[in-house]
């Protein structure tokens, strides 16, 4: 049974700051999303913003806002309706910090009992003022990004040679592109048409969404990353017995504020790559959206790969501010210029990755036999 929650955003739903809320508004296994709190989207419906349909998740300027709602359609009190409901901060502030606005929030909520789950690099469980106002109502902080120990950690053994499910990793062309959602939607329809997928996480998102088996990249000691990536995928292997595994990108390969994507390659031998790629993005954008690095030719990513000893299987458009024409130009133009699939996952599905897919796990087969 799903936990209800709300998201809270403090004025910032639809930005790039808010991937977190974007991904839960779409799909979460584990929060039943009931509500956003934001101040300048208030009166709409989250669904229509995030994925042009209503979803009935309705946008209110405030908690209490929020609560005087259910009490006129629930006719219950706003204390015994919030007390035990989850509160998710569902934006990426920079730096990791929690500005005042989304501060009152969290202490609002607190002070009506609610969980508040967290993912920012500022911990709440280290705040003074809230872990009193959390004891004060007995209301529990949750930092879903606090790291382990190092002795907790998974250091990298080599036994991923031993897995016998083949990998994809989702890379793209830089940070907040929609890796994790069109990763999601392909093992969604790969699992439609019967092949059995499982996907590792790699961020806040998908643990929010109710992933079973991953880890938070960027809060790993960067010594474990591999380590914890491997270990990942071998629980998963074992205990799914998964056709495919799907996994997680994070950044890009040569973001220089965070590169990230060989230990995919290297440390989790993920044979297969698709490439979420936004056209219009000409630079990496960093925290305060400055144009720091041109983004290189999305060419030399696929060659940079192959040298890697991975295959590019597919490339996954990401239709930001571009026009249906476009965009369609755009998918015809990369498709003859790489020589491989262009899917346009938002307006059209992934369907038409499947037998990509099914071509890339038969291969992976045979190359098992081979080198038995």
């Amino acid at each position: 049974m799903k936990d209800s929650a709300i998201i809270l955003t403090s004025g910032m739903f639809n930005s790039r700051n808010a991937k977190t809320a974007f991904g839960l508004v779409r799909h979460s296994e584990k929060y039943r999303i009931i509500a956003v709190i934001d101040q300048n989207y208030s009166g709409q419906d989250a669904g229509e913003i995030v994925t042009g349909k209503k979803l009935n998740i309705p946008i209110h300027s405030s908690i209490k806002v929020f609560l005087r709602e259910q009490n006129s359609k629930l006719n219950i009190s706003a204390e015994k309706f919030a007390r035990g409901l989850y509160a998710i901060i569902g934006v990426a502030t920079q730096g990791g910090v929690i500005p005042n606005e989304l501060r009152q929030e969290i202490l609002d909520a607190l002070s009506l009992g609610m969980h508040i789950v967290n993912g920012l690099h500022h911990y709440l469980s280290d705040d003074k003022e809230l872990i009193q106002a959390a004891k004060k109502f007995q209301a529990k902080l949750i930092d879903i990004r606090k790291p382990k120990q190092a002795k907790e950690h998974a250091f990298w053994t080599g036994e991923i040679r031993s897995v016998r499910a083949p990998r994809i990793a989702m890379f793209g062309n830089d940070c907040a592109i929609g890796k994790r959602t069109s990763c999601l939607w392909l093992r969604n329809a790969c699992r439609e048409s019967g092949i059995r997928t499982e996907m590792i996480y790699t961020g806040q998102t998908g643990k929010l969404q109710g992933g079973q088996y991953g880890f938070i990249l960027d809060s790993t000691l960067n010594d474990f990353v591999s380590g914890e990536l491997e270990s990942a995928i071998i629980s998963c292997d074992q205990r799914e017995n998964p056709d495919l595994i799907l996994l997680e990108g994070q950044s890009s390969l040569r973001n220089p504020s965070g590169p990230c994507g060989s230990e995919y390659l290297c440390s989790a031998m993920a044979k297969g790559v698709i490439i979420q790629y936004n056209p219009k993005q000409k630079y990496y954008l960093a925290d305060d959206e400055r144009k720091l690095w041109s983004i290189p030719p999305i060419e030399e990513e696929l060659e940079l790969i192959r040298l890697y000893g991975s295959k590019t299987l597919a490339v996954t458009l990401n239709s930001q501010n571009l026009t249906k024409n476009e965009l369609y130009s755009e998918q015809i133009s990369l498709e003859n210029r790489l020589g491989v699939p262009v899917i346009c996952p938002k307006e059209d599905g992934m369907k038409e990755l499947v037998p990509v897919v099914k071509k890339f796990i038969t291969e992976q087969k045979f190359n098992q036999k081979v080198v038995k």
